[in-house]
């Protein structure tokens, strides 16, 4: 919520299902589809880690640390279109050919759609604020290549829309790391006030002789995923919701007709919430789809509670009717309830359109708040 509106935040993270312990390699090379010249130069990875590699001269890549699971392996290089495959490390091929296509020039602004004058200037703050976000972490994060990034609004949809020909570079100096962040899309919505966003991110570790610094950034790291959305569906595929000490309840919203709000120059119903006080557990909303997968499926509302992590003072500036010490209290909602999300191990989910996150998670799931699903909590020293 910001300021007075209600904001949903659909998320969809592209990389998939890793494992530290297999060692299999992934074997290949890059062929342009016009000149079936080699292409060297590209960066090749697996979305949302910090493994990746880059094209030789004859267009070859190695990725020697192939990990178990399913995932998005991504080729990016400027002037060619984004190719992502989806793999699965049980059946990786002995080689992969794989031809990039060049992208196609807008030569006529009259015929394509022109992207804003003085789009920065415009929307560069709201892009910020929402890709990257107005959380802590947010405070020490720059993009350094702002002027890749162009924006198109459509006044008939009240849409907003950013593009990107090249990767946006984000330094995360509070997480320590630079992200290079491939947009696929931004959209937001100010009819609906639904935001959408999706990309593929690689992360490269910060590097620094001072121990002080890396032993914040580790404590960063921690405080960011406790209460996470990613610490959540790893505890949901463990079925260990409860012993985490996340708290889930239903929330029944319906449309109040008896209440109306001005909201936007609009004449608006409230909403009207029934919160069902009735703890759940995993087995309520989670289920086995197979040996490596959990499904994770409910109708109306889930509050989630973490009472071990108190808002943000961001946050409750940002918010209104946020008390001192509340603990952190999220909302997740799928549109359709007849759907069902697939979970791996490592916290990542699939596909990520079936789920809105509300309340605190609309505000935290952001970039500055990313962190790669190879993270680990550091083992306490015994």
């Amino acid at each position: 919520m910001f300021g007075m509106l209600k904001h949903l935040l659909i998320i969809c993270f592209l990389g998939i299902a890793l494992s530290i312990n297999a060692q299999k390699v992934l074997r290949g090379k890059l062929i342009a589809s016009d000149s079936k010249k080699p292409i060297a130069g590209a960066s090749v990875f697996l979305s949302n880690t910090s493994i990746g590699t880059v094209s030789l001269e004859d267009g070859s890549f190695i990725i020697n640390s192939f990990p178990e699971g399913r995932y998005d392996f991504v080729v990016s290089i400027l002037g060619y279109e984004t190719k992502t495959i989806a793999l699965n490390s049980i059946s990786i091929p002995s080689f992969l050919e794989i031809i990039l296509t060049p992208k196609v020039k807008e030569l006529n602004e009259v015929i394509v759609e022109s992207y804003e004058k003085n789009g920065w200037e415009k929307w560069g703050s709201f892009f910020m604020d929402y890709l990257i976000g107005k959380t802590p972490n947010a405070l020490d994060c720059k993009l350094l290549n702002k002027e890749v990034v162009k924006f198109r609004f459509k006044k008939k949809e009240n849409v907003l829309r950013a593009f990107a020909d090249e990767p946006l570079i984000i330094r995360n100096e509070a997480l320590g790391y630079e992200l290079k962040y491939d947009l696929t899309l931004f959209e937001f919505n100010f009819k609906t006030n639904i935001f959408f966003y999706q990309g593929y991110p690689l992360f490269i570790d910060l590097e620094t002789k001072r121990k002080g610094k890396v032993k914040r950034w580790q404590q960063n790291r921690q405080e960011t995923y406790l209460g996470s959305l990613m610490h959540f569906m790893r505890s949901l595929y463990r079925n260990q919701l409860v012993e985490d000490g996340f708290e889930l309840r239903k929330i029944i919203r319906k449309k109040d007709k008896s209440t109306r709000i001005q909201l936007g120059g609009e004449n608006n119903m409230s909403n009207m919430d029934i919160l069902v006080n009735i703890p759940l557990n995993g087995d309520s909303i989670a289920f086995a789809i197979d040996s490596t997968t959990a499904g994770l499926q409910f109708s109306d509302y889930l509050q989630v509670v973490y009472p071990a992590k108190k808002m943000p003072d961001m946050y409750r500036q940002q918010t209104r009717g946020v008390g001192i010490n509340q603990p952190m209290n999220a909302e997740l909602f799928m549109p359709d309830p007849k759907a069902s999300l697939a979970v791996l191990a490592n916290g990542s989910y699939f596909y990520g359109k079936d789920l809105l996150a509300l309340a605190y998670w609309a505000w935290s799931e952001k970039l500055s708040n990313l962190l790669p699903l190879d993270y680990q909590i550091p083992k306490k020293k015994k």
